[in-house]
This record gives C-alpha cells, sequence and structure tokens, in this order.
C-alpha cells in the first residue's frame, strides 16, 4: 500500500485527480508498474499536474472497500470532498463485485466525484456512462432477485422433505417441571430425557421454585 502525491505549487489548494492502481497478488509488480505509467500519461495528455497515486498491492477485487487499505483511505479523502476525479485502468481494478462497485460510483456521484475507466472508455459524466450504469443497476437488481427466488425454492423443498428450518425450537419449561414433579428422576436423568443440559434443567427447576414460592 502506497500513496504518491505530485502536484504543481500553484495548485495545492485544488481538488486533486486520484489514480487508483491495483495488483491481485505480489507477483504482478510489473502490472503495478504498467498501470502507473499508463495513467500517469494519460494526466500528461490531459495537462493533469495534481494527482495522487493510491495503490493496493496483493488484494483482490473482490475484496470489500474498508479490506484495501489504499481505496479505504482514497473513499475517505473522496468524502471529506478532496478529490476531485478518480481514473483507474479499468473497472475490475475498483471491484470484481457489480453490488460494491454500483456502491461505490453512488459515493463518487454523492460527492460530486468524477470517475473514468480508461480501457472501457467509461466516465459517469458521460451520457454513455450513465446508460451503463442504469445496466449495471438493472443487473445488479435482477441477481438480487434470482438469488431470493432461488432462496424461497430451496426452503420450500426443505419443508416438503420435512427438514426443520431455522433454530431448534426452545425447551418445553412445562414438560421438564412436570417430569421433575411426578417422578423421583435425577437432575441428569430429566436432562437426558428431553435431550438438554443438566443445567438447563437445573436453571428450569430453580426458577419455578423461587416462581412458586413468591406466589
Amino acid at each position: 500500500m502506497y500513496c504518491t502525491l505530485c502536484y504543481n505549487t500553484n495548485m495545492k489548494e485544488q481538488r486533486y485527480v486520484a489514480l487508483y492502481v491495483r495488483t491481485s497478488t505480489k507477483h504482478q509488480a510489473k502490472g503495478n508498474v504498467s498501470q502507473r505509467m499508463y495513467l500517469e500519461r494519460y494526466c500528461k495528455q490531459n495537462g493533469i499536474e495534481n494527482y495522487k497515486i493510491y495503490s493496493d498491492e496483493n488484494f483482490s477485487g473482490r475484496l470489500a472497500v474498508n479490506k484495501r487499505p489504499s481505496l479505504d483511505k482514497l473513499m475517505s479523502e473522496v468524502q471529506e470532498g478532496l478529490v476531485s476525479k478518480i481514473v483507474t485502468v479499468s473497472l475490475s481494478r475498483v471491484s470484481r463485485s457489480l453490488k460494491d462497485l454500483l456502491s461505490i460510483i453512488q459515493k463518487l456521484q454523492d460527492n460530486d466525484c468524477e470517475f473514468e475507466s480508461l480501457t472501457e472508455s467509461f466516465n459517469i459524466n458521460s451520457i454513455h456512462g450513465r446508460l451503463v450504469m442504469s445496466i449495471l443497476g438493472a443487473v445488479s437488481t435482477l441477481e438480487s432477485e434470482i438469488c431470493g427466488e432461488r432462496t424461497r425454492i430451496g426452503l420450500q423443498a426443505c419443508r416438503e422433505k420435512g427438514i426443520q428450518l431455522g433454530r431448534k425450537r426452545s425447551l418445553s419449561h412445562e414438560k421438564i417441571i412436570q417430569t421433575a414433579t411426578m417422578t423421583d428422576l435425577s437432575v441428569r436423568a430429566i436432562a437426558k430425557l428431553h435431550g438438554c443440559s443438566p443445567s438447563s434443567v437445573s436453571r428450569i427447576l430453580s426458577k419455578h421454585k423461587r416462581e412458586a414460592e413468591e406466589k
């Protein structure tokens, strides 16, 4: 993880452009360098002198923002209003999770921060970019609905097979109290009979005794 700030001395007070670089493994050092060169060349070609490089090395694109140090720091600075634009080589560098990517871009829009991915020629402020965002949002909603439908089908199948869902039902206090009252069984024997721990039986019987004394 590292951040590098490059600026013109007359531009210190201005918001800066953030260049985000990510590699998945420590063996991709060359990939990190090539991404940096590509992004810096973009800045040079577009007259951008006030920029800061954020690099996450050996971090998967499926990790959440707070699991990637540089991206987490970058998003914090976006919320502070310090960043005017984020530029990356490709969307996959920012996230390989559609849900997370949409969340990140929404936060950028909420904080008046532009976003551009160079290889896809994707810019959220362009007509094409807004169209892509609409499509990605629709796909994300569809994925969520499909996942929910699969869950409902799975639960129904379990019910039809007689499989008990959710947490185990709580102990029947009445049955344990009844067993203790009508038999001479020990706490351990009652626990074994009802499939619970001796401490649970003791707790139930002690509570029942206290309530009876208070009446």
